[in-house]
């Protein structure tokens, strides 16, 4: 008996037989196997420049891994070791941010996985290049566990100037002061200024002195006239208008030694050391570009030492300020002996009118910042903070100026010469340090007017006036308008 054919049975068989063969095709050449994967929490990775960033990947290949590989930036393939053959791995790849990125550089990672029947499947994550350190509170700075600051010269050359000037303390005392004495302590002859140093060093402030003051023998010649003037002033010769020698501050009943303009040595030396070697080489040294622009290296330790070059300059850019490490507006009474120079002159006007300059806290958190960011490779705010180290460090000489011109139209009112001599000789020696920035604010011409002028015609002392010295303090508030509301306090 011959049964008939049932259409819809047969059709599903064919279909059935042809699913079948497709399979078995399929398990030869892995096509119609489910195509592998890499899953990842690590799209987007941040570390330090220098540091590994981990990207961690779960693979998944139903007919076993075969292979898998990274590019970066488009780059080169690398293979990275994987278990062949397995359906399921977890891999950490470790990428090693160049030492040299910058802050916010941003690397492609695309990751390819393969599996063994020739199909892949691709991820991609994004490293950046993030901060290796915070700001410290601090200007205190660590590498592997030991301080990567050194500015052990700047603080040598700090000890020197006030070695210097009690030597000149004895000129004001109306001692005989030797220039040979200053200029071997200029120049460190011997490693210990001539024999006149407590203490001995390879360093000196001769070679750090601003170039044309070099030119001009500013300091030799200053040298020869203190010495000149304390004969006079070691036979009791009271100075007048015209001759050196002797002046009584009338608060104290001390003498101070000044030349026949009145002008006051120790201040005119002290303070130009401050401006001639101490700002000079802040200004266009250290933070120049050629010791702190971004082409500096910064990247390998200087052999031997625990910094990179850009580290040290800044560091040493911070050693002429000197300030406590812990330094900040305002600055315990307490604590006043721990400064010096510059950083003690920036406490001196820091809290005027209830903190309205701030200059302790604004300058010390410019070389905080600057420094970290320099360890950051962080171009940007280094750059931001260079810039405001020179507006704010200026401010600070144009502020401690008008601070002393208050002092001296105070003392004139009074009747005090030798005051008003005094304070005088510290304002012109501040405007004078004026000079020395790059980017100063004030001009060249609007100094000698103030110096050579407002405070004495000719430069004379003698012939200063109340209304010259209100001419400077204006020059001086209306180019660094800061000053504007704390004029008549400083």
């Amino acid at each position: 008996m011959i049964y008939p054919i049932n259409k819809q049975i047969y059709t599903l068989t064919i279909w059935g037989l042809l699913a079948l063969f497709t399979l078995a095709c399929s398990d030869d050449d892995g096509e119609g196997i489910d195509p592998p994967g890499i899953t990842s929490g690590d799209m987007q990775v941040e570390a330090g420049r220098g540091t590994e960033a981990a990207i961690n990947l779960a693979l998944n290949a139903p007919s076993g891994i075969e292979s898998l590989s990274v590019s970066v930036d488009g780059g080169t393939a690398e293979d990275i070791p994987v278990n062949t053959g397995a359906t399921t791995q977890s891999v950490t790849y470790n990428y090693t941010i160049p030492a040299a990125s910058t802050l916010g550089e941003q690397f492609t990672l695309a990751f390819t996985l393969t599996d063994q029947g020739s199909q892949t499947t691709n991820y991609t994550a994004t490293v950046t290049t993030g901060k290796l350190i915070e700001t410290p509170a601090t200007y205190e700075f660590t590498r592997d566990g030991a301080s990567s600051v050194f500015y052990g010269g700047q603080k040598d050359r700090l000890d020197m100037v006030e070695e210097i000037k009690s030597v000149l303390g004895g000129g004001d005392a109306g001692d005989l002061v030797s220039e040979q004495v200053l200029l071997d302590m200029y120049a460190n002859t011997g490693g210990n200024g001539g024999g006149n140093f407590t203490f001995t060093s390879d360093r000196q402030l001769k070679d750090k002195t601003f170039a044309p003051d070099l030119d001009d023998n500013f300091f030799e010649d200053l040298f020869a006239g203190g010495a000149a003037a304390s004969t006079n002033g070691n036979k009791g010769i009271t100075a007048s208008n015209g001759t050196a020698g002797l002046i009584v501050r009338e608060n104290s009943g001390n003498t101070i030694l000044v030349d026949e303009n009145g002008r006051e040595f120790t201040q005119l030396i002290e303070k130009g050391m401050m401006g001639s070697v101490f700002y000079n080489q802040i200004f266009n040294v250290y933070l120049s570009d050629d010791r702190t622009g971004d082409e500096v290296e910064n990247v390998e330790l200087v052999d031997g030492e625990n910094y990179t070059p850009m580290e040290h300059h800044l560091d040493e850019a911070f050693g002429y300020w000197d300030p406590p490490l812990d330094f900040t507006s305002p600055w315990p009474e307490e604590r006043e002996d721990e400064d010096r120079f510059w950083s003690h002159y920036s406490n001196t006007v820091d809290n005027v009118s209830n903190g309205m300059l701030g200059t302790n806290e604004t300058i010390m958190n410019a070389y905080k910042e600057a420094r970290a960011a320099i360890v950051n490779n962080d171009l940007t705010t280094k750059n931001e903070m260079r810039d405001e180290l020179y507006e704010s460090l200026e401010l600070v000489a144009a502020a401690v100026c008008v601070h002393y011109i208050n002092g001296t139209l105070s003392s004139l009112d009074a009747g005090n010469t030798g005051e008003a001599f005094h304070t005088l000789s510290e304002a012109w020696a501040f405007a004078n340090a004026l000079r020395y920035s790059p980017n100063k604010k004030i001009t060249l011409e609007q100094l000698e007017q103030i110096m050579e002028t407002d405070f004495g015609a000719d430069g004379n002392f003698w012939n200063v006036t109340s209304m010259g010295l209100n001419a400077a303090k204006t020059t001086l508030v209306t180019v660094y308008p800061d000053l504007d509301a704390v004029k008549d306090d400083l």
